[in-house]
Order: C-alpha cells, then sequence, then structure tokens
C-alpha cells in the first residue's frame, strides 16, 4: 500500500523505514518521531553548551551591561584631576 500522505508523515526518512527496511507503518511512524525528538534535543543541547562556553547567555550579558554602568557612573562622579591621573596611569600601564 501507499503510505498516508498527511503532514508529518511526509518525512523522508518514514518512507525509507516503510519502503526499504519494509518496517509497518506504525512501528516506522514512531522510529521516526523518536529519531526527530533525539535529533532535536541533541542539537539544542549543543547549542546550549556552546553559548555558555562563549558566555553568550543572558544573565552574562546583564552582568556585564551592570558592570559597564558601575564603572560609567564611578567615572562620571570622579574629578577631573582624578581622572587626567588614572589615564595617566592607563597611558604607562600600556607602555
Amino acid at each position: 500500500t501507499d503510505p498516508p500522505t498527511s503532514g508529518a508523515e511526509q518525512v523522508a526518512g518514514y518512507t525509507f523505514l516503510c519502503k526499504v527496511m519494509g518496517m509497518d507503518e506504525q512501528t516506522a511512524g514512531n522510529l521516526a518521531s523518536g529519531t526527530f525528538v533525539a535529533l532535536s534535543i541533541l542539537l539544542w543541547t549543543a547549542s546550549y553548551i556552546f553559548r555558555v562556553a562563549t558566555k553568550d547567555m543572558t544573565y552574562a550579558k546583564q552582568l556585564q551591561n551592570y558592570e559597564d554602568a558601575v564603572i560609567a557612573k564611578r567615572l562620571e562622579e570622579l574629578a577631573d584631576e582624578e581622572v587626567e591621573a588614572l589615564l595617566d596611569e592607563i597611558d604607562k600601564d600600556s607602555k
């Protein structure tokens, strides 16, 4: 018989399992769906680990923005002489 032609059952893996491997439709559908879910979970997990490793997470970005804002606020509150002294010190360290 021809495989059903409704939405999710149009997957190439489903057709392969039914026709080439000789599986019944129920088993092929379950296997195709399970494989899709497993691969989706693996890809999501890999992307999550990558984002953690590169510190591309929401919390890390928020923390960096907060630290930048605190430093900018402290710099605003310094007197001009203190800012000049800091810039001179940075200049000496960079040489």
